[in-house]
């Protein structure tokens, strides 16, 4: 089926990928394990709480360290990773870059700009990238961080055509001991008696995009972002809002097959953050009915969230790659992805990863 429009451009490539995650230290071990459907959470003790809740993070790289030294220590590898495997040489040598760190909410401004430091130092020995022209970015935000920071690369794009690669690293962590006591006491986590909750995560990534004139532009193989859509719900969306309203997330799928010309008959794949909560599955199952399965026939559903748990602002480059990994490793045929994510203050946000037709 043709599109609904021209092919949109122009499109953001994924060129370069790294990620740290609770079941891999890196983009391979992540795979491999997403693939055995590996659990590797345990249970702690939180302050004021006689039963302990499970969690998903990254025990052998964030043991024992906290703040700053807990975001370092699983981002520097995600960065290294996707930086190792980038670019040698731009053959445009007036191409400007773009860099979006996405960090958490629950770190303060000291502590980011400090990360921020990190990034470049982290970046600079790698020339071929920090010699050219750059600006840098930082964005706080929540699970829909990465989508955001899409967006403002698509507007930088959009602005400027000089602009040539865009490359986001993302880091946080509900793991940290002090979020993880705040979202216990808040009722936000899942425990005996609140069924609702999520498993708290931690997660680094760090992607390396390339801007193409059109999909067809894309290598065989390959994959590009399409822009994304984003909104805010006018009310909270859980815990104390027993029927919350499925229109937001009606709206940002719409808007994420609108933003790459597509219809529900392109999407061969969905990808979500449920984690099995019933009002994530209420919200989604009315707006697929509305936008997808109205339209066409149920599609596979990938949901990260049973592995990973809940990991903040690392989610939407998690998702991503995770996908594009299993067809590149030739274990699922992988052409358009729908995927979304869902803050339960009620910032929603999603976009179209796409397969290079060659």
């Amino acid at each position: 089926m043709a599109r609904t429009s021209k092919l949109p451009s122009p499109l953001l490539a994924l060129q370069s990928s790294g990620m740290v995650t609770a079941i891999g230290n890196s983009t391979p071990q992540t795979i491999a394990s997403w693939v055995a459907e590996a659990r590797r959470t345990r249970r702690i003790l939180v302050n004021g709480f006689a039963d302990p809740f499970t969690i998903a993070d990254c025990n052998t790289v964030t043991s024992n360290l906290a703040g700053l030294d807990r975001l370092e220590a699983m981002l520097a590898s995600a960065v290294a990773e996707a930086l190792d495997g980038a670019f040698e040489v731009d053959p445009i040598e007036s191409a400007e870059c773009l860099e979006i760190l996405v960090a958490p909410v629950w770190l303060d401004n000291q502590a980011c700009n400090q990360l921020n430091e990190l990034l470049t130092t982290w970046i600079c020995p790698y020339t071929a990238w920090s010699n050219k022209p750059r600006t840098r970015l930082v964005v706080k935000a929540g699970s829909t961080g990465c989508w955001m920071a899409l967006e403002h690369a698509y507007q930088a794009l959009l602005s400027n055509p000089a602009l040539n690669h865009v490359l986001i690293a993302a880091v946080d962590s509900q793991c940290e001991p002090t979020v993880l006591q705040a979202a216990a006491s808040e009722g936000f986590l899942l425990r005996k008696g609140n069924a609702q909750g999520y498993v708290a995560g931690e997660a680094a990534g760090c992607l390396i995009l390339q801007r193409a004139n059109d999909i067809n532009d894309v290598p065989a193989g390959g994959f590009a972002l399409h822009r994304p859509a984003l909104v805010k719900a006018p009310l909270r969306l859980w815990p104390g809002n027993e029927y919350a309203d499925p229109t937001p997330l009606t709206q940002v799928l719409f808007g994420a097959l609108q933003a790459c010309a597509m219809d529900a008959i392109h999407i061969s794949h969905l990808e979500s953050d449920m984690d099995g909560s019933e009002w994530r599955a209420q919200l989604e199952s009315t707006a697929l009915d509305r936008v997808i399965f109205n339209k066409t026939t149920a599609l596979p559903q990938w949901r990260p969230a049973t592995l990973f748990g809940q990991p903040g602002n690392a989610s939407g480059i998690i998702y991503w790659l995770l996908l594009t990994m299993l067809h590149q490793n030739q274990i699922e045929r992988i052409n358009t992805v729908l995927n979304w994510s869902i803050e339960p203050s009620g910032e929603i946000a999603a976009c179209v990863l796409e397969r290079s037709p060659h």
